[in-house]
């Protein structure tokens, strides 16, 4: 391939164990480079830049920006890139002129990487998790609950970090587990501060108002997936205490199909019967809370003393 036409800093291939896959990748990724003999495998991913298709044969699901095919996706960012993802394996990018690296990445390790992982019937969440005693804490919500501050709150305080933003969980055992994923939270300025880290080396990923969003690097302790042990589902409402509320029957499903990673990509990749069974199986056998915080202010160390209190 003539990497000749893509901007200077693109072209950096190495290996890397990510969501437990061996990934040989043209994008230097936010992980530590794999360094044993299993380099030398033949790698279960491959990321490089190239040339992708302007449409999809066989498309299901098609829109301005992203067109689903079974065992095949084509994703275009305006400014940025395309990306077509293709069986579970594979995965190739066509950046726009003047693309920066650091805006390549953030949808490469987002939506690219969220649908690579469907199509290899892993089960996506729009999830933080930690380390507790042994076990997988799973934190689901909407954008800008507060998923991954306390996902960055509970490192700091000693839990090994598992997963932000893309949780991956491993259903094909009897106890579900979580697939350690990228080793970086993405923090606003506000919680950084907050914990104070300094944000002068870090990447700036977003702007919103006076408020910047950066990539935080984190230390990963587990390369091998860890049960999970129970999922908090975060909400606000106009209260004026933290309110945890243990799940049953089918009220445990809910939180996980409406927290689901991409659920847009399901129809068009054909996987939405899978999706169900593998939200039903983890629903059965971990513990499911229902978590209200008060909307008025984000008291952090209350909301995760209470948490801690159920590990």
């Amino acid at each position: 391939m003539n990497h000749d036409k893509y901007p200077a800093g693109l072209f950096m291939e190495d290996r890397y164990k990510i969501f437990g896959l061996n990934v040989m990748s043209e994008i230097r990724l936010p992980a530590l480079a794999i360094l044993d003999n299993s380099r030398h495998l033949a790698p279960d991913v491959l990321i490089e830049y190239g040339d992708t298709p302007d449409h999809l044969e066989d498309c299901r699901s098609i829109g301005a920006h992203l067109q689903v095919a079974p065992g095949k996706l084509l994703l275009s960012i305006d400014s940025v890139a395309r990306y077509c993802v293709s069986g579970g394996n594979h995965i190739t990018i066509t950046p726009t002129p003047g693309a920066t690296p650091e805006s390549i990445l953030i949808f490469l390790m987002g939506s690219a990487i969220g649908a690579l992982l469907q199509q290899r019937k892993i089960l996506v969440l729009h999830a933080g998790a930690i380390t507790a005693k042994q076990s997988g804490m799973v934190f689901l919500g909407p954008s800008g609950i507060g998923k991954s501050t306390l996902a960055a709150g509970f490192h700091h305080r000693g839990y090994p970090f598992l997963a932000d933003d893309v949780c991956a969980v491993d259903t094909t055992n009897e106890i579900p587990s979580i697939i350690p994923g990228f080793p970086r939270l993405k923090l606003w300025s506000d919680a950084l501060k907050r914990m104070g880290k300094h944000k002068d080396s870090l990447t700036s990923i977003l702007s919103r108002g006076d408020l910047e969003k950066y990539l935080l690097p984190v230390d990963h302790q587990h390369e091998t997936p860890i049960p999970i042990n129970a999922l908090f589902n975060l909400e606000v409402m106009d209260t004026k205490s933290v309110d945890i509320t243990p799940l049953s029957g089918m009220a445990k499903i809910h939180p996980l199909i409406g927290n689901t990673y991409r659920p847009a990509f399901l129809d068009g990749l054909g996987i939405k019967k899978d999706h169900f069974q593998q939200c039903a199986a983890v629903a059965a056998r971990v513990s499911v809370y229902q978590v209200t915080r008060p909307r008025q202010g984000f008291l952090l160390d209350e909301l995760m003393d209470a948490l801690e209190a159920k590990f």
